[in-house]
C-alpha cells in the first residue's frame, strides 16, 4: 500500500514539472494569475535577455511664435529577461537625462541622483496575451521612476493576434480606455482614446462645471507603430501629443509632444540579471501615479519664517500691483504646503497689517483652500478674532472650493452652533457637500462629516414651517435654502419638504423655498406633491408656477401630460401665461443644455394660448447669443400675483459654454411683498382720507411770502419731504409696529455655480447697511481732517492645476492661476459753512489690476520645460482737483492735469519659457489724458 501511495505522488510531481513550468518561479512573484500556458509572447525564450534601446524627448511649444522648442530627453538600455512563461524582469541601465533648449541640447549632470535612482531597482511585471497585466513593485522604488517604467512597458503591450482591424479595452500609463489595432503588412498601427483614459481629471479640473459634449479644450493623441517580431517586439516609435487652446477665438494651441523609440538590438541566453534575489514585491499596475513625495517634500521646506518673509515683501511692494499679484500667489501656495501647526505659529508672528491697513495673510487663507488653512479660519470665528463681514465673506469664498474633503466640512460643522455665524455656515456646509457627493456618489451619504451636516437640517425642519417667529422663519428659510443646495444627499428630506409646501398657514417664502429646495434632487425622487400643487387651481400662483418650474427639470410623459391637461382648463391668468411663455421660449431656444428637453416636448403640449403682456402677466424669456467668447444664454423671469400691480419676484440667469461645457456663472432671484404703499408714497400720492383743502391752504399761504425768502423756504421744503419720504420707507420696511403681514417683505438669492451662496432678507440689508453707515462715519472724519484713505482687497480667483500622464511616465502640469487687485486712494478737505458756501477739493484714485497666468509643460523630478502665458488687465485712472461755490452764486470747477500717462483700460498679453523670457505679443489699450 505504502508503495502504491509513493507510485502515484511520484505521477503527481511528474504532472506538476511537465505542465507548470513557472510554477518553480512563482512564489517569488507578487502576481500568481498566471497560467503558465505558453503564448505568443516569449512563449518559448524562457531564460533568454533581450536588450532594447529606449529614447525619448519631450518638448513644448506654442503655435505661431518664436520660442524655440524646449523639453526633456532620455535615453537609457533595458535589459527584460524572462523569468517563465508570463513573469519578466527590467533592468534600466546606462540612462543619460538632457535639458533640450533652441541654442543646445546639453546633459543634466547635476541629476546624477535621479539617474541612479532610476538605475537601482529591478522591477518585475506579468506579460499575458500581449499585455502587462501586474508590476512587482520592489521597496525603494520611487514613484517617478516607477511611472517612466511604466510607460516604457506600455510600449511593449500589443494585439498579436490581429489580422486587420481591432478595437480592445487596454490599461497602460494612461489609464483604462479604447485601443485601436490596424495590421499594415509586417507592422501594426495602435492608437488610444486618451480623453476616455483622463475623464475623471478633466471633471475635476472644472469642478463647476457640467460636460455636454467631447472636451475641445484639450486635444489628445496617441500612435503608434510596431514591427513585432517571432517571439517579441522588435520594435515601437510612438508620438503622443497633447494640445491646449490658449484662446476660444485663436487657433494657436501650446502643444507638447512625446516622441518615444523602444528598439530591440540584441537577444542573449545564460547571463540572469538576478530575479531569484528580489522579493516577490507589492503587486501593482500600469496606471500612472501621482508622486505626493514632491508634495511632502515641499512642506518640509516651507517654513513660519520663509513664508513671513513673504509677508514682509508684500508689504513692502504694495505700490506695484505685478509684483504683489506674483508674491500673493507664492505666498497662496506657501501656506497650501504648511501643516496647522505651522499656520498657529505663522499667525501668531505674520498676521499684522501693512502701512496702507491690507493684512496680507487673511486675505490668502481663504484663497488658500486646504484643510489645515480652513481649520485655522474657523479656529478664528469661533474664537471671534474676526469681524462678522469678514467672516462672511470668508465663507462665501470657502463654499466655491473645488475639492473639499471630510475634514473641511466637519470644520464648517463646528460653526453651526453659533447662532450668529449658523445661516452663513449653512450655506457654505451645503455647497462643499454638493461638490464632495459630486466626487464620491455612492460613499457620500455615509460620510460622519455629511450625516452630522445632514442632522442638523433635519432637526431645524422636524420644528414645521407653520405659525413661528421672525427669528425662527429666518432659520428655517436658510435650512431650506441649504437643502437645495445639498442636492441628492439630502433627498431623505423630502417628507419635511412637503409637510412645508403643503402648509398653507406657513410663510409664502417658506413654501416657496421648499418647492425649490428640489432643484438638484435625481429625478428618481418623490415629486407628486409638486405634481398636486401644480394641479390646484386653489394654491397660491406663485407656488404653482415653482412647482411647475421643479416639475419640468426632471421632464417624462406624465409631467408632459399633466401640463398639457392643466394648460387646457387653466384659471388663473398668472399661471397660464407664465407655462405658456416658458414652453414657446424653450421650442426656439438655441441653448445646447435645452436640446434634449426640445426634443422630448410633445407637439401638442402647448393647448391653449395667453396674454403676453410684459408688464402685467407672468412671463419667461430666453436668449442665447454666440460670440467670439463661447456662447452665452440668459434666462429671465417676472412673476406677477394677483395680489399686486407690481411683480412679486424677478429672476436672472447666466450660463456660459466654452470647449463643450456649461458654467452656469451667476443666477440672481429678487422677490417682493407688500411694496406698493411705499411705491406711492414716492411718486407723492396722498391717501384718501386727506382733505383736499388743506392743500389749497398751504398753496396759498405759500404764495403769500416774501419773495426774497422763497429760495429758502422751498429748499428747506424739499429737504423736509426728503427727509419724511427716507424715515416713511425706513418705517414701512423695518418698523415693527406695523402687523407682519402688512410690513413690506424681501429676499434676494445669489447663486454662483449653481451655489446658493447668499441670501439676503429685508432686515439683512438693513444691518448690513447700518454697518455700512458706521465704516462711512469713520471715512468721512479721516477725509474732513485731510487724511488719505486708502481701501483695498486682493483675492485669488482661481488656482486650478491638472496633471496628465505622458507615454514617457513624465507628468504632463497644466496650472492656472487668477488674481485680483482692487484698491482705491481717497484724500481731501471740505470746508462748509451752508449749502450755498462751501468747498472742496481732493483726489480719488481707483486701481484695478487683474493677472492671468497659465503654464504647460514638463514638471516633475527630471525637472521642468514648459511655456508660459500671461494676460494683464489693468486700469488706473484718476481724478484730481477741487469744487468751490460762494454765496450760491458763483462755482468754480478745477481739474489738475496728470503729469503721467494714466492706463484707463490697459491689456497685455506675454509667453515665455522657464529658461528665457521670449515676447509673443503685446497689445495695450489705453487712454492718455
Amino acid at each position: 500500500m505504502s508503495m502504491l501511495l509513493l507510485g502515484f505522488a511520484h505521477v503527481i510531481l511528474v504532472v506538476l514539472l511537465l505542465q507548470g513550468g513557472c510554477l518553480l518561479v512563482d512564489p517569488l512573484i507578487c502576481d500568481s494569475s498566471c497560467s503558465g500556458i505558453p503564448t505568443a509572447d516569449f512563449s518559448s525564450e524562457t531564460g533568454v535577455r533581450y536588450t532594447y534601446r529606449y529614447s525619448t524627448a519631450i518638448t513644448t511649444t506654442l503655435h505661431g511664435s518664436n520660442i524655440g522648442r524646449d523639453g526633456l530627453t532620455l535615453d537609457c538600455l533595458v535589459d527584460i529577461e524572462v523569468i517563465s512563461k508570463c513573469h519578466l524582469m527590467m533592468q534600466i541601465r546606462n540612462s543619460q537625462i538632457k535639458h533640450l533648449s533652441p541654442q543646445r541640447e546639453h546633459s543634466v549632470l547635476h541629476l546624477k541622483s535621479l539617474r541612479e535612482s532610476l538605475e537601482r531597482t529591478s522591477l518585475k511585471f506579468s506579460l499575458q496575451g500581449g499585455k502587462v497585466t501586474a508590476l512587482c513593485l520592489q521597496e525603494g522604488e520611487q514613484v517617478w521612476a516607477l511611472n517612466i517604467k511604466r510607460g516604457l512597458l506600455s510600449m511593449l503591450q500589443t494585439s498579436p493576434m490581429v489580422t486587420k482591424l481591432k478595437e480592445e479595452t487596454e490599461t497602460d500609463v494612461h489609464g483604462k480606455c479604447t485601443s485601436r489595432y490596424e495590421r499594415r503588412g509586417p507592422t501594426l498601427l495602435k492608437s488610444r482614446r486618451l480623453k476616455q483614459c483622463q475623464q475623471s481629471r478633466l471633471a475635476n479640473f472644472w469642478p463647476h462645471s457640467v460636460s455636454l459634449t467631447e472636451d475641445t479644450m484639450l486635444q489628445m493623441e496617441l500612435h503608434c507603430v510596431q514591427r513585432p517580431g517571432k517571439t517579441m517586439i522588435e520594435e515601437v516609435n510612438c508620438t503622443e501629443v497633447i494640445s491646449l487652446a490658449t484662446s476660444v477665438r485663436t487657433s494657436e494651441p501650446v502643444k507638447t509632444k512625446s516622441v518615444s523609440m523602444l528598439l530591440l538590438l540584441k537577444a542573449q541566453s545564460g547571463t540572469s540579471l538576478g530575479a531569484e534575489s528580489l522579493s516577490p514585491g507589492v503587486l501593482t499596475d500600469l496606471q500612472f501615479e501621482d508622486d505626493r513625495t514632491s508634495r511632502l517634500r515641499k512642506t518640509r521646506l516651507t517654513t513660519p519664517q520663509k513664508v513671513g518673509q513673504t509677508v514682509m515683501l508684500l508689504c513692502s511692494v504694495a505700490s506695484d500691483p505685478q509684483l504683489v499679484s506674483k508674491e500673493f500667489l507664492q505666498l497662496v501656495f506657501q501656506l497650501k504646503d504648511m501643516t496647522l501647526p505651522q499656520l498657529k505659529t505663522l499667525w501668531q508672528e505674520a498676521s499684522y497689517k501693512c502701512r496702507n491697513d491690507w493684512q496680507p495673510l487673511l486675505d490668502a487663507l481663504p484663497a488658500c483652500g486646504s484643510e489645515n488653512c480652513i481649520l485655522l479660519l474657523t479656529d478664528l470665528i469661533m474664537n471671534n478674532e474676526l469681524e462678522e463681514g469678514q467672516v462672511n465673506s470668508f465663507l462665501t469664498a470657502l463654499a466655491l472650493i473645488p475639492q473639499p474633503s471630510p475634514q473641511i466640512i466637519g470644520s464648517i460643522n463646528g460653526l453651526l452652533g453659533s447662532p450668529q455665524f449658523r445661516p452663513k455656515a449653512m450655506l457654505t456646509g451645503s455647497s462643499l457637500i454638493y461638490q464632495l457627493c459630486q466626487r464620491f456618489h455612492t460613499s457620500c451619504g455615509e460620510t460622519p462629516q455629511v450625516q452630522s451636516f445632514m442632522r442638523t437640517l433635519q432637526e431645524t425642519l422636524s420644528e414645521g414651517c407653520v405659525e413661528k417667529e421672525p427669528y425662527q422663519v429666518r432659520e428655517l428659510f436658510y435650512a431650506l435654502k441649504s437643502v437645495g443646495n445639498s442636492g441628492w444627499s439630502a433627498a431623505a428630506l423630502i417628507p419635511l419638504l412637503n409637510r412645508c409646501m403643503l402648509g398653507h398657514k406657513a410663510e409664502l417664502q417658506l413654501r416657496l423655498a421648499a418647492t425649490q429646495a428640489f432643484r438638484r434632487f435625481p429625478c428618481s425622487a418623490d415629486r407628486s406633491v409638486l405634481l398636486q400643487l401644480y394641479r390646484s387651481s386653489q394654491e397660491d400662483p406663485e407656488v404653482r408656477i415653482a412647482a411647475y418650474q421643479q416639475l419640468i427639470l426632471c421632464p417624462d410623459q406624465k409631467v408632459f401630460e399633466v401640463v398639457k391637461m392643466t394648460l387646457r382648463s387653466e384659471t388663473s391668468s398668472q399661471v397660464g401665461s407664465f407655462v405658456w411663455s416658458h414652453l414657446t421660449s424653450i421650442l426656439r431656444s438655441e441653448d445646447p443644455m435645452k436640446q434634449t428637453l426640445i426634443e422630448l416636448l410633445p407637439d401638442d403640449i402647448i393647448s391653449r394660448d395667453f396674454e403676453a403682456e410684459f408688464w402685467k402677466y407672468s412671463s419667461y424669456s430666453d436668449h442665447t447669443f454666440v460670440s467670439g467668447f463661447g456662447i452665452k444664454n440668459v434666462e429671465t423671469s417676472m412673476i406677477f400675483s394677483p395680489k399686486s400691480f407690481l411683480p412679486r419676484s424677478v429672476s436672472a440667469n447666466l450660463t456660459i459654454y466654452l470647449h463643450g461645457r456649461a458654467h452656469n456663472l451667476l443666477e440672481i432671484n429678487l422677490h417682493m411683498e407688500n411694496f406698493e404703499p411705499l411705491l406711492r408714497s414716492a411718486f407723492g400720492h396722498k391717501k384718501d382720507s386727506e382733505p383736499d383743502g388743506k392743500n389749497r391752504k398751504q398753496e396759498t399761504g405759500r404764495s403769500r411770502r416774501r419773495a426774497d425768502e422763497g429760495n429758502r423756504r422751498e429748499k428747506e421744503t424739499c429737504l423736509s419731504k426728503t427727509d419724511s419720504f427716507l424715515n416713511q420707507a425706513r418705517s414701512m420696511l423695518f418698523g415693527r409696529r406695523k402687523a407682519d403681514e402688512e410690513r413690506p417683505r424681501c429676499w434676494v438669492g445669489l447663486k454662483i455655480f449653481g451655489n446658493e451662496l447668499s441670501v439676503f432678507t429685508c432686515d439683512d440689508i438693513y444691518d448690513q447697511v447700518h454697518r455700512v453707515s458706521l465704516n462711512m462715519a469713520g471715512l468721512a472724519v479721516k477725509l474732513l481732517k485731510g487724511h488719505e484713505v486708502q481701501l483695498s482687497h486682493t483675492g485669488v480667483l482661481m488656482t486650478e492645476e491638472l496633471v496628465l500622464p505622458s507615454l514617457s511616465g513624465v507628468p504632463i502640469k497644466l496650472d492656472v492661476n487668477m488674481t485680483s487687485l482692487l484698491s482705491l486712494h481717497l484724500k481731501g478737505s471740505f470746508n462748509y459753512r451752508d449749502t450755498s458756501h462751501f468747498s472742496l477739493n481732493g483726489y480719488i484714485r481707483p486701481n484695478a489690476y487683474v493677472d492671468l497666468s497659465a503654464r504647460m509643460g514638463v514638471n516633475g523630478a527630471l525637472g521642468q520645460a514648459a511655456v508660459e502665458w500671461l494676460a494683464e488687465l489693468k486700469s488706473s485712472p484718476s481724478l484730481d482737483g477741487s469744487i468751490q461755490l460762494q454765496e450760491g452764486r458763483d462755482i468754480r470747477v478745477t481739474l489738475n492735469t496728470p503729469q503721467d500717462i494714466l492706463d484707463i483700460i490697459s491689456l497685455s498679453k506675454t509667453a515665455q519659457t522657464h529658461l528665457g523670457i521670449d515676447l509673443i505679443a503685446h497689445l495695450k489699450v489705453c487712454c492718455d489724458i
